[in-house]
This record gives C-alpha cells, sequence and structure tokens, in this order.
C-alpha cells in the first residue's frame, strides 16, 4: 500500500510537470498532452508514416487484435499504455496516444520505439500518458477479450 501511495504522489507531481503541448513541423504527433479513451468506444487513431503520409484508422479501444501482420507482438487491450493487457504499465491507462501508436504498430509491425521510421512520432507522444495517464485519471478495467478479431479493413493514408 505504501509502496502504491508514493506511486500515485510520483505521478501526481509529474503531471503538474509536464509541459504545456507542443508541436514541431519536424513531429508534428510529438504534443505532450492526454486524452483518456473509454475501453468499448470508437477511436480514430492518428499517425504520420515514412512517406510523410498521414494515416488515420477507427476501431475500437481494447480491441484484442492479436499478432501483427508479421506474426509478432501482442495487440490486445489496443489504447492501452504498455504492452498488451497484461505487459508492465502504470496502471490500465487507455489514451489517444497510445491507441495512435499501437494500431501504428500493428500495421506497420513496428520496432525499435522512437526509432521506428513509421510509427516513432506516434511512440514519443504517447511516452507522457504512460508515464502520468494514471493521474490523469485515464485508468479502468481492461476487457475481457481473449477471442482474436483482426481488422477487415486497412488504415488511410493521404
Amino acid at each position: 500500500m505504501l509502496s502504491q501511495l508514493f506511486v500515485f504522489n510520483l505521478l501526481s507531481l509529474l503531471a503538474l510537470a509536464t509541459p504545456s503541448p507542443i508541436s514541431s513541423p519536424t513531429h508534428p504527433f510529438d504534443k505532450r498532452s492526454i486524452s483518456c479513451l473509454k475501453v468499448g468506444a470508437t477511436a480514430t487513431a492518428r499517425w504520420s508514416n515514412s512517406a510523410g503520409q498521414s494515416c488515420t484508422f477507427t476501431a475500437i479501444v481494447g480491441s484484442n487484435y492479436g499478432t501483427n501482420p508479421a506474426g509478432s507482438g501482442d495487440y490486445s487491450c489496443n489504447g492501452r499504455c504498455g504492452a498488451a493487457c497484461t505487459g508492465t504499465s502504470v496502471g490500465n491507462v487507455y489514451t489517444q496516444d497510445c491507441f495512435s501508436h499501437d494500431i501504428c504498430s500493428y500495421f506497420n509491425s513496428a520496432s525499435g520505439g522512437s526509432s521506428d521510421p513509421n510509427c516513432g512520432a506516434a511512440y514519443r507522444a504517447a511516452v507522457d500518458d504512460t508515464i502520468t495517464g494514471f493521474a490523469y485519471g485515464c485508468s479502468q478495467t481492461n476487457p475481457s477479450n481473449d477471442a482474436v478479431s483482426k481488422p477487415s479493413s486497412s488504415p488511410i493514408c493521404t
């Protein structure tokens, strides 16, 4: 209990110290704001790919896509900040930036975190959500979605 209180207090202080929203021409998705999402709701993931295109894909928060098209990863609990439904995280936080990163990573079979050419900017945008999303009240119960349901469409990139 004492360690949970320490983590919560630390996260609260980090939330207060989080920089105001910023954007740069080279990384427009490197903003520093947090938007909570609800499991079961529909959301639109947005990212820029390595070709400089803006991509979007609309899906259900908390969906379970199983492994990516390359056959790796665990894309259950899409939108959760942290790996899949059971990976290390601070609470079960679901945010827009984590959702965008998860969806981008799934379709691009991404790896390398911030250095990935397609999803690196989405990864960087999700870092503050992962660290402070709990303090913003974005934590909720993970869905019970053992059944994998692959998406039937692809992102739109223009």
